[in-house]
């Protein structure tokens, strides 16, 4: 954890610097841009894998995970940020289409897709929880859940640590970024069994919290 503040430490007037030369999707352009330079871009070509049939991406930013998609997925990608989807758009493949609406109220019928992808998103979410519910209830019996989310430590010193900075981590970033949602246990309350593979990449500009990759399945005997 001395090292994951350190590196907060090192970055933090950079960011608030770049902060004051663009607007908030450019600084989010650039921070992305650097995460997968320093390896996220493996992990979000390993997410999209294998993906088929209908696929709701939530919280798709500017596109970043378009290019990783499967043509033999369907995808639905929705964000809440307006200037986010105008790039978005830019990236969009025939099999991709961007809609503006809200993770915590999917304008989706219930059983409507096989996947769902996210990927650094529930950081930023106000109500994740009401998020990954309503992620849980469009999705078909046996459809996955898929998420690279960074977490809170599992270490009690650390876990403290995080939520004493959470604050001035969020000020810095000015995209709802939280550094310590305990994203795990949340899937875990709303799909029971996951499956984790913890990472860690390490970029100027972007913390190194600790990060990892996730799946959930929707059981067949569960009510939407």
């Amino acid at each position: 954890m001395l090292r994951e503040l350190f590196h907060l430490a090192r970055h933090a007037p950079g960011v608030l610097l770049l902060k004051q030369r663009v607007d908030h999707v450019e600084l989010y352009e650039t921070v992305m841009k650097r995460a997968d330079d320093a390896g996220l871009a493996e992990r979000r070509r390993t997410l999209a894998n294998g993906l088929v049939g209908d696929v709701l991406e939530v919280g798709c930013g500017t596109g970043f995970m378009f290019e990783y998609y499967p043509a033999a997925a369907k995808v639905r990608a929705i964000d809440i940020d307006d200037a986010f989807l105008e790039v978005a758009r830019r990236r969009t493949t025939p099999n991709i289409e961007v809609m503006l609406a809200d993770a915590q109220a999917l304008p989706f019928s219930d059983a409507s897709f096989d996947a769902v992808v996210s990927s650094l998103v529930f950081c930023s979410i106000p109500d994740a929880g009401r998020a990954l519910a309503e992620a849980r209830r469009v999705l078909r019996p046996g459809g996955e859940m898929r998420m690279i989310e960074h977490v809170v430590s599992d270490r009690p010193l650390a876990r403290t640590l995080m939520r004493a900075v959470d604050p001035l981590w969020v000020w810095i970033n000015e995209q709802g970024c939280h550094m310590d949602r305990d994203t795990l246990a949340q899937v875990r309350t709303t799909f029971g069994e996951v499956s984790i593979e913890h990472f860690q990449i390490y970029s100027n500009g972007l913390p190194a919290f600790p990060m990892c990759s996730l799946r959930a399945t929707k059981t067949a005997y569960t009510d939407c």
